[in-house]
């Protein structure tokens, strides 16, 4: 259970809830011990016609009786002592040692009911009907109070549990950013919101029982247990001899549900990956009729997700049987014994000492009540079993994918970045995400600041690699890539993309206004600064057919804009970051031809000072470059100015042949 004890530890920020939940919960165990102790004796009382008063006056003259008798026969017994020897006077002597603590006991029972006498006579009901219509309300008052502070709990641990979820989720969050990219390529964006959606659910439900039934009900469940033992501490742990085989029988489906909440958690990601890919596609799925294949795929998934949840079910319904006929076996166990000790007016069995004094009628059935009492917390304990698990599998699958450290770090302390202004130079760089595949082979290229660069090649050659690289998302296998003589390994990510923005084909938008995402490149820039690169990127030439102008919303990843308005949108974001390296990977090829000529003359003048890479497979993208790197298989074949490209290079005249 360590993972979720590091959700217990986070949680103990919400002190003064936890106080709150903790005195709830010790409150509601008095009140469930206190309903039982007192309203049985007192209907017994009442149902046998007498009042509180003369129920102890009857006890004391009870007592009185026992003891008188008790010492008579100690006197006998030691008149006998005096008379024997050897073996008959131990055997006497053993027979004196119980009836001498059979004397104490009637002694402590007589003191008890003394003392208690002067409190009965004055606050007591006077007859046997008031004394039930005290027991009644009593029993009212109680249950309201115990109904109250159930109310106040749920509050208290709803507190703790969904604040502590909330800082996790911040976390996580938090993590799940600072992780690099080829983590995250692995872990996949359905198992993602998985982990933050699904697992934070179970871990608030988890935390929910923690610090409720599983404060309150073992407390309910103590209450009853040290009543009980009161009354006889040696048939109370008769009756707790099955509790071994309980817990074992617990742990072994609390191993099993383990499992099962494992492979649920995978489901409920295979459904999210499924819902995800299909609505995202969905006009491609429509397209080529795929739907029935896509339902079948989802049908898979819900399925498998269906098993696993109804095999947790299974195993949490087998909980609460197993408690309940192990309550119903120490039950009965108990009763067996007391009854051949009431029955026979008895304090020992098999020798072993139960009670100092025969246990009467309505103290053994006190006992039984306090046992029910115990069995009643300890079925509902039971649910507790499943909450736990799940939520520790919860944390414990948060923690080995997010408790990581990033393959993408800089020393400590970090070496400042420069201001780019001299050169970025990439030295022998080969790079492969998987061992056996090298996308990059010996790569070398130098860069003066401001030149613009266009990287032109067949699909997988390495193109967007090596600026993933320059961006520092990945790092490379081989070689090392400077940024003004400093090796970027040695330098902060975030600071170092301080100095990059990026255009990419997919335009990427976020939900908001055309201006906040605009804005986003910039969350400081005035709305002059916000402006400009807006026409720089040629936004103002559709922005005012929108709704609402600039705050039009986008929709969902830009779905209200067209792919060439959305294009605009995220170079106008580039723009506004003003960076010293510019990325522009295919950013204009969802543009018509116009439109892009008139965005390569703004470009013109913004790329002056930059160090500028252009990432494209149309020719008119390349009258903005100084220079032309033709790739292929993951290495720069032909370096060169464009005239000189188009002239001496084979690939280069492949990949442009149809332009005129």
């Amino acid at each position: 259970m360590k993972p979720f004890f590091s959700a217990i530890r986070l949680s103990l920020r919400y002190k003064l809830a936890i106080v709150g939940a903790l005195a709830c919960s010790m409150l509601i165990a008095v009140c469930w011990s206190a309903s039982i102790t007192t309203v049985f004796p007192v209907v017994k009382i009442v149902l046998e016609g007498q009042t509180a008063e003369t129920w102890v006056e009857h006890e004391i003259e009870l007592a009185k009786l026992n003891l008188t008798v008790a010492q008579t026969a100690i006197d006998e017994l030691q008149e006998k002592i005096d008379e024997a020897s050897g073996d008959e006077r131990t055997v006497l002597s053993s027979a004196m040692k119980l009836k001498k603590n059979r004397a104490e006991g009637e002694r402590k029972s007589l003191e008890r009911y003394k003392s208690l006498k002067p409190w009965l006579q004055t606050y007591a009901p006077k007859s046997a009907f008031a004394t039930l219509l005290w027991a009644l309300a009593w029993l009212l008052a109680v249950t309201a109070a115990k109904g109250l502070l159930l109310v106040g709990g749920a509050i208290f641990d709803s507190r703790v549990a969904h604040g502590t979820v909330r800082d996790m989720r911040r976390i996580y969050y938090r993590k799940a950013l600072a992780l690099d990219q080829q983590r995250i390529d692995g872990i996949g964006t359905a198992n993602v919101m998985t982990d933050l959606s699904f697992n934070m659910q179970m871990i608030a439900q988890g935390l929910r029982v923690f610090y409720g039934k599983c404060l309150r009900e073992p407390l309910k469940m103590i209450s009853c247990l040290v009543c009980a033992a009161y009354i006889s501490l040696p048939l109370l742990m008769l009756s707790l001899v099955i509790v071994p085989a309980g817990a074992f029988v617990i742990h072994s489906v609390s191993r099993r549900m383990k499992n099962a909440s494992m492979s649920e958690l995978t489901g409920v990601a295979d459904v999210y990956q499924t819902l995800m890919e299909t609505f995202k596609a969905v006009k491609t799925v429509r397209i080529f009729n795929q739907e029935r294949a896509e339902r079948r795929r989802f049908k898979e998934n819900a399925s498998m997700l269906y098993r696993m949840s109804v095999k947790i079910a299974l195993y949490d319904s087998l909980l609460r049987p197993v408690t309940e006929v192990l309550s119903i076996l120490s039950i009965s166990l108990s009763m067996m014994v007391g009854a051949y000790l009431v029955l026979n007016q008895e304090t020992h069995l098999f020798g072993i000492q139960i009670s100092q004094v025969p246990i009467k009628p309505t103290m053994l059935l006190v006992f039984y009540s306090m046992l029910a009492g115990a069995a009643d917390p300890l079925r509902k304990m039971s649910e507790i079993v499943n909450a736990i698990v799940r939520a520790n599998v919860a944390c414990n699958n948060l923690q080995n994918k997010y408790d990581v450290k990033s393959w993408v770090t800089a020393p400590d302390p970090p070496a400042a970045v420069p201001q780019h202004s001299e050169s970025l130079e990439i030295k022998n760089v080969t790079f492969s995400y998987w061992k056996s595949q090298e996308v990059l082979k010996n790569v070398d290229l130098k860069v003066p600041f401001g030149q613009t660069v266009a990287i032109v090649g067949g699909n997988g050659c390495g193109k967007s690699t090596l600026m993933n690289l320059i961006a520092r998302f990945y790092d490379p296998t081989e070689g090392q890539i400077l940024l003004d003589g400093v090796n970027i390994r040695r330098m902060s990510p975030r600071k170092l993309r301080r100095q990059i923005a990026w255009v990419t084909q997919d335009s990427v938008l976020f939900q908001g206004t055309v201006w906040d995402n605009i804005a986003y490149g910039n969350r400081d820039a005035a709305e002059t600064e916000i402006m400009a690169a807006a026409k720089l990127a040629r936004v103002d030439q559709y922005v005012d057919q929108l709704e609402h102008g600039f705050h039009t919303m986008v929709g969902d990843e830009g779905r209200n804009l067209s792919a060439g308005q959305r294009q605009r949108v995220a170079l106008a974001r580039a723009i506004l970051a003003d960076p010293k390296i510019l990325i522009l990977d295919e950013a204009t090829s969802q543009i018509d031809g116009e439109t892009e000529n008139l965005i390569h003359d703004s470009l013109v003048e913004f790329i002056e000072g930059r160090t500028t890479f252009i990432v494209t497979h149309r020719h008119s993208s390349l009258r903005l470059a100084d220079r032309v790197l033709v790739m292929d298989l993951g290495k720069i074949v032909h370096d060169s100015s464009v005239a000189d490209a188009t002239e001496n290079s084979s690939q280069f005249q492949s990949l442009f042949a149809r332009v005129a």
